[in-house]
């Protein structure tokens, strides 16, 4: 046990009593046989409620049979990045032989230097670690802390102990999220403690238990308050052991008092103990008095405040100091901060230990901490403002004067420093909290640093230039956590100060930084463009690499604002000007955007731009660049319909995401796989795709990809015929106001499919009344797709006849949804559907043959299926030979893909058997509408029951008189009879 982590090796005043069920559970977590993957244990409860001291408990056993035990706790105060992962590799660094640790780090030892800086030192000097996006030197370094946990485990199991998750910073959560879903080959126990009580727990906290929830193996685990036989033995043994009677009595008081609360009862036990409340009288033990006179229930700050009052004053300064230094505090920073005589203060130190207040460490400096954090908060909570302030300054003074701060050690300086601010100097406080802040963005603790950053703004002191630069980094730092919207506010206050001070450089690096902040989650203000604008004026003509970064935002941002012509120009002289400089590097990153010009130049251009970037890229070995590059020839080769060459791309990007450990691309590379898979017919490899893809979004900061995975489920779960399962979901989406109906097509198109006819109708009528434009900004060929689907099943021309003229300007097209979240082959076919149900047949035959040869070249098994059924659907009553050769066609393609929706309606319609004709050369609609007729219904009638204009509706029965031969509406009425079409 020479190794346990002194956190674990604290004695205690009082015995262990209770607890021996959740004992023996994390005694069967504990992976000791070889082989035995990763498990997780969340232990919560109130505070107080004895969690610290079970693992103690637990720690020690296993421990003492040969266990690696790991330990770190987040901070109540001060969140460094990573705090208790950095705490526990450190002690693992430190009990580790250097050969063992230098092979179990591999080749990750870089990446772990943004948590244990001097492990250089320790093991040889590492590379440094990869620059990527921040997504992926994230989820790098969580693979190297996976990677060394499950090679060091191979020699004997590990147990990793997170206390206080309520206290944990993000990054925190975010790793111990990455261990419990990946780390299944480390042979570890992973155990986190965190505060249950709602107000204990915050939004992030609550997230990562939600998310561990869904894992099998992950054991939750609830300390409630000792029973009353449980403090009954406890103050048996805390009053010596040997007494018998009372014991049971006054037992019974303190669990009443506390409600078994381990905390309050050992609290309650001393501050009785001390008070000489409690005596042995004739071998009974009992209380002098009654004890709802001696203590009350209500706070901690009593009983602690009546400890106070037995101690010297000296005693009671010295803890008030060290409630400000923190849970925990070393001796020599207590020993500069105290001003006090050396006995003094030693004899102090040794009073409060001797009070139970505080606790020595065993570390190699000699350290201390209180015994727990309620004491300290409330001793710290008793301080005036003033008071406050001034002991944070000289405990800041005192830390100052050791050596080259460490992450944690700045983290701490800049936190009393601010603290102090109203006794101290405002610059120091400032500069360590801007220190602080870069320390934590190289750890990838983007939040602490924005934190940091704020608090340096918030302090003030700069002059415009100086926090102009450091709102550039808040910026940056907010971006790089995801928080677009507070990124584009910090980026827009500098490009303030820029303009006021007439500094062009300033000004272009917030524009580019507030377009950057911008485009992903497709914020598409007319701001960026404004001050991108405003940027490249004040730059000059004059070609620069900085010039070149303002055209290339611009450019990017006019064109997601639908200004592709300007968009396309802007670009053009950006990849002139690249060109002219001969920056390479300049270059490839404005080609990579060129896939946004796609509304204003041939898809044969964009993926030769594409190829260029991808070429220049290797070259200069950035593999993030080229992988880019990749993923956006991917949908640029869909849209020339070359679905092979696309597929053959998305190897190679994946592989090289995999090899580099890059989640975006990951994320990428699978959505668009699954839509190939999709078109191709392998339904099941779409849906898992759809799933990895979406998976790895949860690894992404600031996106949220629910909506490019609904629409990927909705096509897989559609062509299944399981569409039943997220009607719930789709009819929440398309209720959902701020979303303005952007998933009513859908909900229109899975009405249909589940055979609920009147609502569709309802949906569509909807549709029309307020037009199209409402789908534009999202999900707009999506919408005119499902549309599309829904008006074609019922018969709906109104409909038909506003979304005909929008598709139709890209027949011949592929239709892609987004940036190859899904492929739903040829527009053609969708033209060819709308054209058949305007009764336009010949204009709809050239649709529909132009659909079949391009899905038929392009491999497209599941949308050739649909358009030979929608084809063989509207020819048969005309011809029926080549009508059941289609639907034949489509038969096979469906039985094979596993179409069953699809299935049933081409045997519905006789499969490949020839279907009866109908009379006379009607269509389906005008039986439709003759059926009606003969149920006695009105022009106007017939308009609302089908959803056509009365206007329409009387020209297909003029129609249907002069194919039957009948002289009025009373003959046509007997001919439906006569031939059974009153319920077609």
């Amino acid at each position: 046990m020479s190794d346990l982590p002194s956190p674990l090796r604290l004695p205690s005043a009082f015995p262990f009593v209770g607890r021996s069920t959740e004992l023996a559970t994390l005694r069967t977590l504990m992976p000791w046989a070889e082989g035995e993957g990763r498990r997780v244990a969340l232990i919560g409860g109130e505070a107080g409620s004895g969690k610290s001291r079970l693992v103690r408990e637990f720690a020690g056993t296993v421990a003492a049979e040969d266990a690696l035990v790991l330990y770190g706790a987040c901070d109540a105060v001060v969140q460094a990045p990573y705090g208790p992962f950095a705490e526990a590799l450190d002690h693992l660094a430190r009990v580790t032989e250097t050969a063992e640790l230098r092979a179990a780090l591999g080749t990750s030892g870089s990446e772990l230097a943004r948590l244990l800086p001097d492990l250089a030192a320790r093991t040889g000097e590492p590379a440094a670690p990869v620059k990527a996006d921040p997504d992926t030197e994230r989820h790098r370094l969580h693979t190297a802390v996976t990677d060394l946990l499950a090679s060091l485990s191979r020699k004997r199991p590990v147990l990793l102990v997170l206390e206080d998750g309520h206290w944990a910073d993000v990054p925190t959560l975010g790793l111990l999220r990455h261990l419990a879903r990946t780390g299944g080959r480390a042979r570890l126990l992973l155990l986190a403690t965190f505060r249950d009580a709602d107000a204990d727990v915050p939004d992030s906290l609550s997230e990562t238990l939600a998310d561990l929830r869904r894992s099998e193996d992950v054991v939750r685990l609830r300390l409630g308050g000792l029973s009353g036989d449980e403090v009954t033995e406890l103050v048996r043994h805390a009053a010596g052991g040997e007494l018998s009677a009372g014991v049971p009595e006054v037992g019974r008081a303190l669990s009443e008092l506390t409600a078994g609360n381990a905390f309050l009862v050992c609290e309650l036990w001393r501050a009785l103990v001390e008070a000489g409340a409690v005596e042995v009288l004739d071998g009974r033990l009992r209380l002098s008095r009654p004890l709802a006179e001696l203590a009350t229930p209500e706070s901690v700050r009593e009983v602690v405040s009546r400890r106070l009052a037995g101690v010297a004053p000296t005693t009671a300064d010295l803890l008030e100091l060290a409630a400000v230094a923190g849970p925990e505090f070393e001796l020599g920073v207590l020993r500069r901060a105290a001003r006090a005589d050396e006995s003094v203060l030693l004899a102090a130190l040794d009073e409060a230990v001797h009070s139970g207040m505080i606790e020595e460490l065993g570390s190699r400096r000699l350290a201390y901490r209180f015994a727990h954090e309620l004491v300290r908060r409330a001793l710290y909570d008793g301080l005036t403002g003033v008071r406050r302030a001034e002991l944070h300054l000289r405990v800041a003074e005192a830390l100052e004067g050791s050596e080259r701060p460490s992450p944690r050690a700045l983290a701490d300086l800049a936190h009393h420093f601010a603290a102090a601010a109203p006794f101290g100097p405002i610059d120091r406080a400032v500069e360590y909290n801007v220190r602080a802040a870069r320390a934590a963005a190289a750890a990838l603790a983007f939040d602490g640093a924005a934190e940091r950053l704020r608090v340096a703004l918030e302090l003030g002191g700069q002059e415009p230039p100086e926090r102009a630069e450091l709102l550039l980094e808040l910026g940056m730092a907010r971006h790089r956590a995801g928080r677009a919207v507070d990124a584009v506010a910090a980026f827009s206050t500098a490009a303030e100060i820029a303009s006021d001070l007439g500094d062009a450089e300033l000004l272009a690096r917030a524009a580019i930084g507030y377009e950057d902040a911008c485009w992903r989650p497709v914020i598409t203000d007319r701001l960026a463009v404004e001050l991108l604008e405003r940027a490249a004026s004040a730059l000059g003509d004059e070609p620069s690499q900085l010039r070149v970064g303002v055209l290339a935002g611009l450019a990017r941002s006019l064109q997601i604002r639908g200004e592709h012509r300007r968009g396309g120009a802007v670009r053009t002289e950006a990849v002139a000007m690249a060109r002219a400089l001969g920056d390479r590097a300049a270059l490839a990153s404005v080609l990579v955007g060129s896939y946004w010009s796609r509304e204003t130049r041939p898809p044969e251009e964009i993926l030769d731009l594409l190829t260029e970037a991808r070429d220049i890229a290797g070259e200069l070995g950035d593999v993030e660049l080229r992988t880019e590059a990749m993923n956006w020839r991917i949908p640029a080769l869909v849209a020339l319909c070359d679905i092979e060459s696309a597929r053959r791309e998305l190897e190679v990007v994946r592989a090289t995401a995999e090899r580099t450990a890059q989640p975006f691309h990951l994320h990428v590379a699978e959505h668009c796989g699954s839509a190939i898979a999709l078109c191709e017919g392998r339904l099941d490899d779409a849906e898992a795709m759809a799933r990895r893809s979406h998976e790895w979004s949860r690894l992404l900061t600031g996106r949220d990809a629910s909506g490019v995975y609904g629409i990927q489920m909705f096509g897989v779960r559609r062509e299944q015929g399981r569409l039943a399962e997220l009607a719930p979901v789709i009819r929440m989406l398309a209720a959902d106001t701020a979303r303005e109906g952007q998933w009513r097509p859908g909900l229109a198109s899975l009405l249909v499919e589940l055979g609920m006819e009147t609502e569709a109708r309802r949906e569509l009528a909807r549709v029309v009344a307020d037009g199209l434009d409402g789908f534009r900004p999202s999900l707009w060929l999506a919408s005119l797709t499902y549309l599309t689907d829904a008006c074609a099943a019922l018969g709906d021309e109104a409909t038909a006849e506003l979304v005909y003229p929008e598709l139709a300007s890209v027949t011949g097209a592929n239709v892609m949804i987004g940036h190859m979240v899904a492929c739903y082959g040829a527009v053609d076919r969708y033209l060819g559907m709308l054209a058949a149900t305007l009764g336009a047949w010949e204009r709809a035959e050239m649709h529909f043959e132009r659909a079949m040869a391009l899905n038929r070249r392009m491999g497209a098994a599941t949308w050739l299926a649909h358009t030979a059924y929608e084809y063989g659907r509207m020819v048969i009553g005309r011809d029926r030979e080549r009508g059941a050769a289609l639907l034949g066609e489509g038969e096979a393609l469906a039985a094979r893909i596993g179409m069953p929706v699809l299935l049933e309606r081409i045997r519905a319609l006789g499969g490949s058997r020839p279907a009866p004709a109908l009379p006379d050369g009607l269509s389906f609609r005008e039986v439709q509408i003759l059926s009606l007729v003969a149920r006695g219904l009105s022009n106007r009638e017939i308009g609302a029951e089908l959803f056509i204009s009365e206007h329409t509706a009387a020209n297909h029965i003029r129609s249907i008189l002069r194919k039957t031969r009948c002289a009025n509406r009373t003959e046509a009425a007997s001919y439906a009879h006569r031939h059974s079409l009153v319920e077609a």
